[in-house]
């Protein structure tokens, strides 16, 4: 008779991981409940507590759950963070250059923007405004522009009804947001501000390809800028 294996450390770690992943992804444990505590997880397991500390570490990589000093281990919502780290790395190590987050963006932002002018709401109409308020006005730091600029492109994916964009795009975005900062301070905002405004004119009137084509011209406008800044930098090496 063949002797049964003995589990492994990392095997009793990726049985937890697996049960607790099932219960998410079944719907029994909602964003933002709260995960027995490492002992009682520890107990029911029968492991050490450093084997369910693997076990939650794991799960915080995926993006699965959060944990908070006095709030212990909660469900997570999705949010890209996850993508975000991987893109991060892949930029670090050269697998990809900022031009491939531009070419992206092209396909994605288009279709964004023509289903925002599809589905948008009053609601986000106010919010693209007041962003537009923010981002055109010369007495705001570079700080608040580079912020509204974000928030702009953040409400056209809420817009879209669709929350699959805002976790695909908002990683890319997050990447962005040192070359946008310097393309705002090495060429200004008038041009993007403009490129906005015609945006939000087809959105307000749910004008499809039209919002479609205005957003292609801000990504081209975008793109452009931040394969400039990419060359004057390796010029400078």
């Amino acid at each position: 008779m063949t002797k049964s294996k003995t589990p492994t450390t990392a095997d009793r770690v990726s049985e937890i991981v697996a049960h607790l992943e099932k219960l998410i992804l079944s719907g029994k444990l909602q964003p933002n409940d709260r995960i027995p505590p490492e002992r009682d997880l520890a107990e029911q397991w029968q492991v050490s507590r450093s084997v369910v500390r693997e076990a939650i570490g794991r799960l915080s990589a995926l993006g699965l759950v959060r944990s908070r000093q006095g709030s212990g281990t909660r469900i997570a919502l999705p949010d890209g963070s996850h993508q975000l780290l991987n893109y991060s790395w892949m930029l670090k190590r050269g697998l990809v250059r900022f031009e491939h987050l531009c070419t992206v963006r092209l396909p994605l932002e288009t279709a964004i923007a023509a289903l925002a002018a599809e589905h948008r709401t009053d609601a986000h109409l106010r919010s693209l405004r007041e962003a537009q308020r923010t981002f055109g006005n010369p007495k705001n730091s570079l700080r608040l522009h580079v912020d509204a600029d974000v928030r702009f492109h953040a409400v056209l994916c809420e817009a879209t009804g669709n929350p699959l964009f805002q976790i695909i795009l908002s990683p890319v975005q997050e990447l962005l947001i040192e070359s946008r900062r310097r393309a705002l301070g090495r060429f200004g905002n008038k041009a993007a501000f403009e490129q906005h405004a015609r945006i939000l004119e087809a959105v307000t009137d749910r004008d499809v390809e039209g919002a479609r084509e205005a957003m292609r011209t801000h990504i081209l406008f975008n793109s452009q800028n931040i394969s400039a800044l990419v060359a004057e930098t390796a010029a400078d090496k």
